[in-house]
């Protein structure tokens, strides 16, 4: 990744969606030569990811994301060791599917079980745990036995290994606490609300954290 597009992807949030679609772009043209078709489609799964998730309609999401899953495809088949690859991957399906509705997730379960745990297995620390986060998000969201793979206990063990890794990262508390009310556990759940709450943005992450705090207020009102 050059220092250009590391620098459009940091600062994603002060000028968006233009720097990240300069990015888009740019990657797009470097993904057709066969000299920089690997590292440009590491970052351009990336850049597609932020594109939809910081998009406010239904149709750029469902636009970003499902281009991020066909550019997640060549990522890892270019990539096979990278766990942002398979993370970003991942990612894209995860958020595809929401967006799509339950069938859609439904065929998503498996690869993104899949990518998912490589992703675990390659670098379970990257980008603050997102592998971590990514997987106990999905065990506590997914179906469990016999319909899919959910399971609340791997859910807990991975987001608490994701809160003790990177604390900071308000998301991976976030998570946890939605997973601790689901069973009941409203007073640890309550604990680690008030703590995002309470927390500061990261560098470049304030449109985020504004996201994230309005989250755990909502989620606050289960507790009381």
């Amino acid at each position: 990744m050059t220092p250009a597009i590391e620098n459009l992807i940091a600062n994603r949030e002060v000028n968006f969606p233009e720097g990240l679609l300069e990015a888009r772009q740019t990657l797009q043209s470097a993904m057709d030569s066969p000299e920089t078709s690997a590292p440009a489609s590491l970052a351009l799964v990336e850049v597609l990811f932020w594109l939809g998730d910081y998009s406010e309609t239904k149709e750029d999401k469902n636009k970003y994301f499902a281009e991020g899953v066909a550019v997640g495809k060549i990522a890892v088949e270019k990539n096979p060791e990278s766990a942002a690859a398979h993370m970003w991957f991942a990612s894209n399906m995860g958020q595809h599917g929401l967006i799509q509705g339950i069938m859609k997730s439904a065929s998503y379960m498996g690869p993104i079980e899949k990518h998912g745990k490589k992703a675990c297995d390659l670098d379970e620390g990257f980008f603050y745990s997102a592998p971590l986060r990514l997987m106990g998000r999905f065990y506590h969201q997914a179906p469990g036995f016999p319909i899919g793979p959910g399971n609340n206990t791997k859910s807990q063990k991975m987001l608490e290994k994701a809160v003790e890794k990177n604390p900071e990262f308000s998301y991976n508390k976030l998570y946890l606490a939605d997973l601790l009310l689901s069973r009941s556990k409203k007073q640890d759940a309550k604990a680690l609300l008030e703590a995002v709450i309470a927390a500061p943005a990261l560098e470049g992450m304030a449109g985020m954290e504004q996201r994230v705090k309005s989250e755990a207020q909502e989620l606050l009102k289960k507790v009381s």
